[in-house]
C-alpha cells in the first residue's frame, strides 16, 4: 500500500499557486493548471462536515449541495441537504401555483426512508445483516435515481425554475448509492457506479446551464451588470462547457449577440425561460411575481435599459420594465449556474477520489481516517490537504 501525507489547512505554496493560477481547484481537487495533474485533495473536517466559509473562499469554492470529498458525504449530511431542497421546492410551489404549474414532491419521503435504512444498516455488527440492509437501501436509492431522472428531464425540458432542485436531488441519490458500496468496501462497484452516474448527470447539467444562459448569453455582459457578472465569470462557465476557451474566445462568440440584443431587446425578453422570468423568492401574487425586482437589481436599476417613469406627486418614481427586471435577475441566475458547475465538478472529483483509493490499495475506512493531527484540529483545522509522495 502506498502512503499519503496529510497536512493541516492549505499550505502556503498551494495558496500561492491558486492565486497566480499555476494551480486550479476543481471540486475537491487542486491540480496543475496546464497538465491537469493532481496536486492534492481537499477535505472538510469538523462537526457534520461543516466548513468555515472564509476558508473555502480562499480556494475559490462555490456553494454546492455536495461536500468537497465523497469521504465526508455521509448519510446524515445527505439527509440535511435533502431537507433544504425539499423546503426550497415547497417555497417554489407557492409561487408556481399562481401560474397553475404543479411540481412533484411525493417521493421525498421515500428518499428519507432509504437514508434512514442506510444509516441503520451501517451501525449493525452482524456482517450478513449489515450487508442485507445495505442492499435494501441501495435498491431504494436506485428507485430514487429513476424517479428523479424523469422529473429532472421534465423540468429541464420546461425551462422550469425548479429544475436545479431536482437535478441536485438526483446527484444526492447517486452519491448515496455509491456511499453504500464504499461502506461495504466494494470499491470497484463504487467506481463503476460513479462513472455511470457522471455520464447520466453531465448532459443534464449542460442542458440546464445552456437554458439559464438564455437565447442570448451576451445579456450577461450588459454594462449595468459589470460589477455583478462580467466577462471573467461568463468565461469560466464556457470553459466548463468547452475547455480551452479564453476570455477573448468568449467575447468573439458574443460579439454579434451584443448587437442583436441592442437591436431587439424585446425578442430576448420574450424568449426567457420560466427559470429566469420568475424569481424563486417571488410572492404568491402574479403582480409581484412579474413586477418584483430581484434584490440584486436594486443597486444598478438606474443603469438598465427601457425604464419607464411615472409621476406620483412630488418625487419621480421609476417603474422598471419587464426587460429591466429580466436583467436584474441575471446576477442571481449566474450564481445558480456557478453552483451547478460546482456540483458537476465535485461529482467528477469524487470519481478521482475513489480511483485514488483503489490505486493506493487502501480501504475506504483507511481513507476516511486520514486527518490532521489532534493538535491541528484543536487549532481550528477546517480543511485537510492530502498528497501522494
Amino acid at each position: 500500500m502506498s502512503t499519503v501525507n496529510v497536512t493541516f489547512q492549505v499550505p502556503k505554496h498551494i495558496a500561492q499557486g491558486l492565486s497566480n493560477r499555476t494551480y486550479e481547484r476543481v471540486g475537491g481537487v487542486i491540480c496543475e493548471a496546464n497538465s491537469k495533474q493532481v496536486v492534492a485533495w481537499l477535505r472538510e473536517t469538523g462537526n457534520a462536515g461543516k466548513v468555515v466559509e472564509s476558508v473555502l473562499q480562499n480556494v475559490g469554492a462555490a456553494p454546492s449541495v455536495l461536500n468537497l470529498a465523497v469521504s465526508t458525504m455521509g448519510f446524515a449530511i445527505v439527509l440535511q441537504r435533502l431537507g433544504v431542497l425539499e423546503q426550497q421546492l415547497h417555497q417554489a410551489q407557492e409561487v408556481l401555483q399562481t401560474i397553475d404549474y404543479k411540481i412533484d414532491l411525493s417521493f421525498y419521503a421515500n428518499f428519507r426512508a432509504a437514508l434512514d435504512l442506510a444509516m441503520n444498516a451501517f451501525t449493525m455488527t452482524n456482517a450478513e445483516t449489515r450487508k442485507l440492509s445495505a442492499m435494501q437501501a441501495i435498491n431504494r436509492f436506485l428507485e430514487a435515481e429513476h424517479h428523479y431522472t424523469k422529473l429532472t428531464d421534465i423540468e429541464i425540458g420546461n425551462g422550469s425554475q425548479v429544475a436545479d432542485e431536482y437535478l441536485s436531488t438526483l446527484c444526492l441519490a447517486h452519491v448515496t448509492e455509491v456511499r453504500c458500496y464504499l461502506e461495504l468496501e466494494e470499491i470497484d462497484t463504487a467506481r463503476r457506479r460513479l462513472h455511470e452516474g457522471a455520464a447520466i448527470l453531465r448532459p443534464r447539467f449542460e442542458k440546464h446551464i445552456n437554458t439559464l444562459l438564455t437565447s442570448n448569453p451576451a445579456a450577461y455582459l450588459h454594462p449595468g451588470l459589470k460589477e455583478q457578472v462580467g466577462l471573467k465569470r461568463l468565461t469560466k462557465v464556457y470553459q466548463w462547457l468547452e475547455p480551452g476557451l479564453d476570455e477573448s474566445d468568449v467575447f468573439e462568440m458574443q460579439r454579434e449577440n451584443l448587437f442583436k440584443l441592442a437591436q431587439s431587446p424585446g425578442e430576448w425578453t420574450n424568449s426567457l425561460p420560466q427559470a429566469v422570468r420568475i424569481p424563486k423568492d417571488g410572492s404568491s401574487t402574479l403582480t409581484n411575481v412579474f413586477n418584483g425586482l430581484a434584490n440584486q437589481s436594486k443597486k444598478f436599476i438606474g443603469s438598465l435599459p427601457s425604464r419607464s417613469k411615472i409621476t406620483t406627486g412630488s418625487p419621480e418614481a421609476v417603474t422598471p420594465s419587464p426587460e429591466a427586471e429580466a436583467y436584474g435577475r441575471l446576477p442571481a441566475t449566474m450564481e445558480l449556474i456557478e453552483t451547478l458547475v460546482e456540483d458537476d465538478n465535485r461529482l467528477t472529483m469524487y470519481e478521482l477520489e475513489v480511483d485514488a483509493i483503489h490505486q493506493l490499495g487502501m480501504s475506504f475506512q483507511e481513507w476516511r481516517q486520514l486527518a490532521p493531527s489532534p493538535t491541528a484540529q484543536e487549532n481550528g483545522a477546517d480543511l485537510i490537504y492530502i498528497t501522494k509522495p
